[in-house]
């Protein structure tokens, strides 16, 4: 089938994001043998002389009608912030068979994030969150149909194997963009390095140090034997920042809070949950002085992750709930979905 995925691609940024999620769904998409026609937005928008995006966004909106109308796709698949919902009925009223899925990784506890998530389930045919469980009623409660959808894994991406390897540098490594959601982030790298003072603990996003994007993201992840995932809420259930994904896709042992209740979809010999601060402290200690278990289990998560998490296997999701199909296999993740 042919799909026009709208998105960011990240042009302005130079391919920075390559590893983003849009890449790896488009990936995903054409690996299962579909034409997919890459729109970015943001990079639309932003094409005006003074490279202010609200001065496009009207372009930007008007331009993907006009590849709708070209392509003539059978799905609409995006996660745009800047498209509009006349933009969406628009597009609709022109291809009254079309699919249109509406992908969204961004917290459901973010307000503007989820008054917009509402303003669209009514008018696409299915809304995917990363964010799982009763919490995604509140999407659907003026119509339409939300499910959970995890993040991806692209092994052309995360092609890192971390745990064959004995010459790494660092014992643990967290990867963040700091911002006022992130208090808890900041509070566990305090207690990290006051807990564990000698511990080869590289942090990037904080401390004045800052994040790394693009190939470099790689190459740090390539020199750390653990990684912690902390996300901006760490009780949502089976929400995650996209980072645990690329650090259980590289092979690295990951860490995570207990509460997202990744634990229901990876053992205890894949994934490393922790309950409290001193729990944390225990397990990062245990396992920096027990390499043998961490490369096992960093091993085995980075097998299961691969195997149930990648991108063809996320996009066929994508599909069957799109299209009202049956299912395609046995999921591995929750699967109701929520309408009103």
């Amino acid at each position: 089938m042919k799909i026009v995925h709208a998105s960011n691609f990240s042009l302005r940024e130079n391919g920075a994001n390559y590893y983003g999620i849009p890449y790896k769904l488009s990936s995903g998409l054409t690996r299962l043998g579909h034409f997919v026609f890459n729109y970015s937005d943001r990079d639309v928008a932003n094409a005006n002389p003074l490279r202010i995006r609200a001065l496009g966004e009207g372009r930007a909106n008007q331009k993907l009608i006009g590849v709708c109308k070209e392509v003539r796709p059978d799905l609409l698949l995006g996660h745009c912030t800047i498209i509009t919902v006349d933009t969406i009925r628009t597009i609709r009223e022109m291809h009254p068979d079309i699919r249109i899925a509406h992908w969204n990784c961004d917290g459901l506890f973010v307000e503007q994030n989820l008054k917009r998530l509402r303003a669209l389930a009514p008018l696409v045919d299915v809304t995917l969150v990363t964010t799982a469980g009763d919490d995604l009623r509140q999407i659907v409660d003026s119509g339409g149909a939300a499910c959970f959808m995890p993040n991806p894994l692209d092994p052309a991406i995360e092609t890192l194997r971390v745990f064959e390897r004995s010459d790494v540098a660092n014992d643990l490594v967290f990867l963040t963009s700091f911002n006022a959601y992130d208090k808890e982030k900041l509070e566990k790298c305090d207690l990290i390095r006051a807990r564990l003072p000698d511990l080869r603990f590289d942090v990037r996003g904080l401390y004045e140090k800052p994040g790394v994007f693009g190939a470099q993201l790689f190459d740090v992840l390539s020199q750390a034997k653990m990684g912690l995932n902390i996300s901006k809420r760490n009780d949502v259930y089976l929400y995650s920042s996209d980072r645990m994904a690329q650090t259980m896709g590289c092979g690295l042992l990951t860490l995570i809070d207990k509460r997202t209740r990744f634990d229901e979809i990876f053992g205890s010999d894949e994934l490393v949950t922790y309950t409290t601060g001193d729990d944390l402290m225990d397990r990062i200690d245990y396992f920096r002085k027990h390499d043998a278990e961490r490369k096992a289990i960093a091993e085995k998560g980075w097998f299961r992750a691969h195997q149930i998490f990648a991108a063809t296997i996320v996009s066929q999701w994508i599909l069957d709930v799109a299209f009202g199909h049956k299912l395609a296999q046995d999921y591995a993740w929750p699967t109701e979905i929520f309408a009103a």
